[in-house]
């Protein structure tokens, strides 16, 4: 019987250390996000209503270096940056993911830039400077590194922390924690911040406009 007992109980001991052997391998899977594919179904989910969703334009090229000085010296797998076709519209989304880990603090340093030259002048609006006050924060998992701005901030950074690496964006709500930075108390806006935007050669009209007060450019 005890011979009987014995056996039974190293069973299930091998059960059990098969068991988490499984869930150890299932947890060292690297996190595979596509942002492209994340951005589009985040968009659609926190900005249901068309008309009422903030018309976005890509940041690239020269654009892109004028808003993120060094980014584009980054080594990186993705990256992709949204900006407002109308500079008085408080919101941006940059991610990226880092082809190494070396990189995370560098990008993680270009982001935090950006929201401090926003707040110090480039947004030019009192309400957008607020705005990327206190509606801006940096998420990092792994090596995606993730700028929202907006007033549904909140929701664009659960929709991140819910990615993952199940073939979707969507990911299990079984995730690790992300790391967030939020914008640094020590930015006050600039006395010098006025309502007011000099033209320049990026300036686009949105579609369907006639209002020249309603210009801007995609980025400061």
């Amino acid at each position: 019987m005890k011979k009987i007992a014995s056996l039974v109980l190293a069973g299930l001991m091998a059960l059990s250390l098969a068991a988490c052997g499984g869930q150890n391998g299932a947890g060292d899977q690297p996190l595979t996000i596509n942002l492209s594919e994340f951005y589009t179904e985040m968009y659609d989910s926190v900005f249901p209503d068309p008309d009422n969703a903030p018309a976005m334009v890509a940041l690239e090229g020269e654009m892109l270096e004028q808003a993120y000085p060094g980014l584009s010296e980054v080594e990186t797998t993705q990256c992709l940056v949204y900006a407002p076709m109308i500079t008085a519209v408080a919101y941006e989304v940059a991610l990226v993911e880092v082809a190494s880990a070396d990189d995370v603090a560098t990008v993680q340093e270009i982001f935090q830039a950006r929201i401090d030259s926003q707040v110090e002048s480039g947004a030019f609006y009192p309400a957008t400077v607020e705005a990327w006050q206190n509606n801006s924060e940096i998420v990092t998992r792994e090596n995606y590194i993730a700028l929202f701005v907006g007033a549904e901030k909140d929701q664009m950074v659960e929709a991140f922390n819910a990615a993952g690496s199940d073939g979707s964006s969507a990911a299990s709500q079984d995730v690790e924690p992300s790391e967030s930075i939020q914008p640094s108390e020590s930015a006050e806006p600039s006395e010098s911040v006025q309502p007011t935007v000099q033209p320049t050669q990026n300036t686009q009209t949105p579609a369907g406009s006639d209002d020249p007060e309603q210009t801007g450019t995609a980025a400061q």
